[in-house]
């Protein structure tokens, strides 16, 4: 049987009116909005029902051919150990390679430092021959330049160099040079990041994560402007940066509503019809826990979901032990297959954008866009978003949004938690966690809510 078998007549003709009578009736007396309506931390309602927009076009990845990369990181401090760890991801499944910098607001007290030519080039080595994606992630342009001289006879298939003028600290000055330099290599991939995920992680929300991702867009394609390229090469240069947490459908929404404030500013841009940007999606340091770690794994798969059914280009898990220090293979191997199981046996990167006309997410993927928008257009009016971070504008908004959240239970946490935790394995103790646009990292069972 299926449902082509069906008699549609058997069912009678609704529509909204007469639904809202059969639910004030099973409400008794109760409000609808307070009982059935709920609210995003931007504070956009959620109805309970939503007619379906078959007239939205779906809004798909980069190349819908193959699946996303499934990147797992490279961030032991130990350069040996990171190595070796290297080789583990490169034989089991990983797809793309991200070199987290220990200077980087990614790094939650890890880092694998780029400091010499030799250890350069004994990445180079292991990369050499491999079909293989690389990400370089709070690194400075000296590092990134050393790096690149290294992989020059056997470069990646391809590269996305991760300058960032907002989060790293480099001048300005020496990233317009990077990205001339870069430029004229011909790198295959993207130079600069615009990143929105250290937002999030200090308990920012939706639309402010995406507001400052759009605010480093702009601003970096004023420096790749300088820099001599053209606004087609410009918007192809940069790396949409974004976090993704185990609330599924307000994370679709967020990655989809990304590509549409992309559309947006390539428009402002001159480019009418811009090829997709390519978005790199991690999931949330936010959304850790320390007690009970192993839960995170749950909350990973959730967010992996969501991001790769909403178009993510890329995707790096976060281990679940991360909290307590530097994870141990064991931990990297579930992040890593985390991603691997939902390709290969649950098929997700043969779905394009599974939420196309769904009208609960179109309508929540329309409200964060216009009101990232409006967040965006003021810090734009307050000078761009150097400006904004220096005078601490940034922090206190996302202070304000993050002691307005209402904590939400964890389970294995704050509800139900375990009387005796398991020992939690780790490689090393965590270096200090360093934050990014004068923000500073939050967890979840800190207290700053799901």
């Amino acid at each position: 049987m299926n449902i082509d078998s069906l008699d549609p007549s058997i069912f009678d003709q609704t529509d909204r009116k007469t639904w809202l009578k059969l639910v004030e009736r099973a409400l008794k007396g109760k409000d609808f909005q307070e009982t059935l309506v709920s609210q995003t931390d931007d504070g956009i309602a959620i109805e309970p029902l939503y007619e379906r927009r078959p007239d939205y076009p779906p809004l798909s990845r980069k190349r819908t051919d193959i699946p996303w990369t499934l990147t797992q990181r490279m961030d032991d401090p130990d350069r040996d150990r990171a190595l070796r760890q290297l080789d583990d991801d490169l034989a089991n499944g990983a797809s793309g390679i991200c070199i987290v910098s220990p200077q980087s607001a990614s790094g939650f007290g890890t880092g694998t430092s780029i400091d010499t030519p030799a250890f350069a080039q004994r990445i180079a080595d292991a990369l050499s021959g491999k079909t293989i994606s690389l990400r370089l992630d709070g690194f400075t342009t000296d590092a990134t330049a050393t790096l690149s001289t290294a992989l020059k006879a056997n470069p990646p298939t391809a590269m996305h160099l991760g300058l960032d003028a907002f989060s790293v600290g480099d001048v300005q000055a020496d990233v317009v040079e990077s990205i001339r330099r870069s430029s004229e290599q011909k790198v295959p991939g993207t130079i600069v990041n615009a990143d929105g995920r250290a937002v999030h992680n200090a308990g920012g929300t939706e639309a402010q994560e995406l507001a400052i991702m759009a605010a480093s867009l702009a601003g970096h394609l004023r420096l790749l402007d300088a820099a001599g390229l053209s606004p087609q090469a410009a918007l192809a240069a940069v790396s949409l940066c974004l976090s993704a947490d185990q609330n599924q459908f307000t994370t679709m929404a967020k990655i989809r509503a990304a590509r549409l404030i992309f559309g947006r500013i390539a428009e402002a841009c001159g480019v009418s019809d811009p090829k997709p940007a390519h978005l790199f999606v991690e999931t949330s340091y936010r959304m850790l826990t320390r007690l009970d770690p192993e839960t995170n794994t749950l909350r990973n798969t959730i967010a992996v979901f969501a991001a790769g059914t909403s178009g993510a280009d890329e995707i790096a898990v976060l281990p679940h032990s991360l909290a307590h220090g530097i994870p141990d293979p064991l931990a990297r191997r579930l992040a890593r297959n985390t991603q691997t199981i939902l390709i290969a046996e649950s098929h997700l990167d043969h779905v394009i954008d599974p939420a196309a006309g769904a009208g609960g997410i179109e309508a929540l993927t329309d409200a964060l866009a216009e009101r990232a928008w409006e967040i965006f257009t003021g810090v734009e009016r307050n000078g761009g978003l150097a400006k904004v971070i220096a005078s601490g504008q940034l922090a206190a908004m996302v202070a304000a949004a993050c002691a307005s959240r209402i904590t939400k239970p964890i389970v294995g946490s704050t509800l139900f938690a375990m009387k005796t935790e398991r020992p939690v394995e780790i490689l090393d103790p965590p270096g200090p966690v360093v934050g990014g646009m004068g923000l500073t990292p939050l967890r979840l069972d800190e207290g700053v809510g799901a």
